[in-house]
């Protein structure tokens, strides 16, 4: 409920302040194309001729605004855990960290850094292969199929 009244405001917030449309293309001062915010988007979109109703304009704020804390926090949580259990893989990305951060270890990272944090990478990237953020669908076959020397069964 808390969820949707903070929703519900910045709907109301920009209606009453909507951003003027035109269907010129306008540069920004950097010359990059100005581009119309999500919000804007389901503001002014359609169904068959039909504008999107308060709710499905809801729903889809609420999606983009709170649903992706889940699965951060999900794959943050099971990355540390990885770690804990594997003590040895958390010297190597300590080790890596401290080659690359070296006595400075309150400074910010850079782009640079980042991307020398290989090891870092393959740790994330394992992780997420072993406990993917979004769920898994299974599929099954409505009949048994031969494929090459596999015999794939319903």
């Amino acid at each position: 409920q808390v969820l949707h009244e903070h929703t519900d405001r910045v709907i109301d917030e920009r209606i009453k302040n909507p951003i003027k449309i035109s269907n010129e293309d306008k540069d920004d001062a950097v010359g990059m194309k100005k581009r119309l915010a999500f919000l804007d988007l389901l503001l002014t979109a359609t169904i068959d001729g039909k504008p999107l109703s308060r709710t499905d304009i809801r729903e889809e704020v609420d999606t983009f605004m709170f649903e992706g804390h889940d699965t951060t926090s999900a794959a943050i949580a099971f990355a540390m855990f990885s770690l804990a259990e594997n003590p040895d893989i958390q010297k190597k990305v300590l080790e890596e960290q401290i080659s690359i951060f070296g006595e400075k270890k309150n400074r910010k990272a850079t782009s640079s850094d980042l991307q020398d944090m290989k090891y870092l990478e393959l740790v994330i990237k394992e992780t997420l292969r072993l406990y993917p953020s979004v769920p898994w669908i299974g599929r099954k076959f409505p009949e048994d199929i031969e494929w090459g020397e596999w015999h794939l069964g319903v």
